[in-house]
This record gives structure tokens, C-alpha cells and sequence, in this order.
């Protein structure tokens, strides 16, 4: 019997236009009737989740900065702190590269260093509270992420230089086409999804799980009904259990919820 649903939000639940699907908030409704809860998990900061569920934020579960601040009910259940040393010396590495933006994730905001009038717009996209900063003494919050917008290529191009990090004590991850997130070691939404399993008394078998891309591979190994979506990278589509029928531009985990679990529309 499933208990809970996690689903990745961009390229997963919402469409390439950043939507979630038109009948969400009908089937969320089931599903918390249900005794089911959703969860949204993302590499995206938590006030920019905020902004998709603002009228039921109370009544599910956020996975944010890749799994680094985990939140319930809107009470905090987990979080992983990245310490000034790293942030200064991956903020360091930022500077040998040009068109480039690299934003610092905490619970006020996301602080932008200054970019390109085109990679700040990218950026504002994905975190919702973005304050521009130009020095690092001049942020008060705990920092749960970094992460690296690259216009030209974040696999080939820049993610061969920030990958010296992960023998550091930092996880470095492509969690898209041009995106980089760093993380402290150890940090994952599958951390995550242990640590609000836990609070939920729920088991990975209770557990239905979506993604698309690298950064959910722990998040699918901590659920039994684990769907990669069919827009999803191959190295997911290889540990997920099964694969959705539908891409992201067609409702593809909505529909995949409505059929297995067997919720009617029309009610």
C-alpha cells in the first residue's frame, strides 16, 4: 500500500514551461484523503518550491537543495549546513570562469554573485527570493547549496573543474543540461527521503518515487515503485523500476498516480 509519493520537480512533475499539471491539486486532494503523502523534491531552493503549492504547503513534504533541507508540514525535519571554508573555495574557483553564474542557496534567499544579464535570468527562473550579493561577509543564513548555471555546457565544459571538490568533503552533481549543485558529502535526496520516511513512519516499500535525472539516482533507490520518466536520462532510466508511459510534457507522473492507484477525476 503506498503511503508516500516523491516526485522531482523540474523535467518530472512540471512541464518545460515550469506548470504543474492542470488536475495537481484534485488528485493531491485524493490523495491526502487517502492517508497519502506528496512530497516535492528538488535541487531548487525551498521558498522557490513554496511558490508552486503556497495553498497546501502545510499539508506535505519538501526535499529542497537536493536534499540538503528536508521540511514537513512546514515544520524542518533535516537540514546540511555547508561550512564558509568550502563556500569561499569553490566561490574561488567560480571567479576562473567567465558567463557563468553561481548562486548560494540558504532558508532567506539565494545570493547571486554578479553574472550576465542572461545567466541571472536563468537563475531566477529556479529560485524565487534572489538577493545580489558581492561578498560572502555580507550574507547571515545557513547555506544548504551552491549552485553553478553554466550557459555553455555544464558537463563538458565547467563540471570537469568543480569535480576536484568531491574529495574535499563536497558532493558535486549535473543535475541538468547547464546546471552544477554542490552539496556537503553525504547530502542526497535519498538521505532525505530516509530522514522524512523516518518522520513519517513510512518504509521505502510504502514508497513511490519520480525523476529524470542524475540527482534523483538515490532518490529512486529509496522507493519500491521507483518511475523514471520517459524523458528521463538513461543512467535513471537504469535504476528506476519502472518508466512512466508519458513525458513531462504530458502529465506523465499525474497520469502514472491516476492509473495505479485508480483515483477518479471526476469526483
Amino acid at each position: 500500500m503506498i503511503k508516500l509519493i516523491i516526485s522531482d520537480m523540474d523535467g518530472t512533475l512540471l512541464n518545460s514551461r515550469h506548470e504543474l499539471p492542470k488536475d495537481f491539486m484534485c488528485v493531491f486532494k485524493q490523495l491526502r484523503q487517502r492517508g497519502i503523502y506528496f512530497c516535492a523534491a528538488s535541487g531548487r531552493q525551498y521558498l522557490s518550491l513554496l511558490q508552486f503549492f503556497d495553498p497546501i504547503k502545510d499539508d506535505m513534504a519538501f526535499i529542497s537543495e537536493n536534499g540538503a533541507f528536508v521540511n514537513v508540514n512546514g515544520k524542518e525535519v533535516y537540514q546540511n549546513a555547508i561550512a564558509p571554508y568550502y563556500i569561499q573555495q569553490v566561490l574561488e574557483r567560480y571567479r576562473q570562469f567567465t558567463g557563468m553564474a553561481v548562486g548560494l542557496c540558504g532558508k532567506k534567499a539565494t545570493y547571486l554573485f554578479p553574472t550576465t544579464p542572461y545567466a541571472e535570468e536563468q537563475v531566477r527562473i529556479y529560485h524565487h527570493t534572489v538577493v545580489k550579493v558581492t561578498d560572502l561577509s555580507e550574507i547571515e543564513d545557513d547555506i544548504f547549496q551552491i549552485t553553478l548555471l553554466d550557459p555553455r555546457g555544464a558537463r563538458e565544459h565547467s563540471f570537469p573543474a568543480f569535480s576536484s571538490f568531491s574529495q574535499e568533503g563536497l558532493k558535486v552533481t549535473i543535475s541538468g543540461a547547464y546546471w552544477i549543485d554542490i552539496t556537503n558529502a553525504g547530502v542526497n535526496k535519498g538521505v532525505a527521503v530516509t530522514a522524512l520516511q523516518e518522520s513519517l513512519g513510512v518504509t521505502p516499500n510504502e514508497t513511490m518515487a519520480f525523476g529524470d535525472y542524475l540527482n534523483d539516482l538515490e532518490l529512486l533507490a529509496r522507493a519500491t515503485y521507483s518511475y523514471a520518466m520517459k524523458n528521463a536520462q538513461e543512467e535513471v532510466k537504469q535504476v528506476a523500476t519502472y518508466q512512466t508511459e508519458e513525458d513531462n510534457d504530458h502529465d506523465g507522473v499525474l497520469k502514472t498516480i491516476v492509473r495505479e492507484l485508480k483515483i477518479n477525476l471526476n469526483s
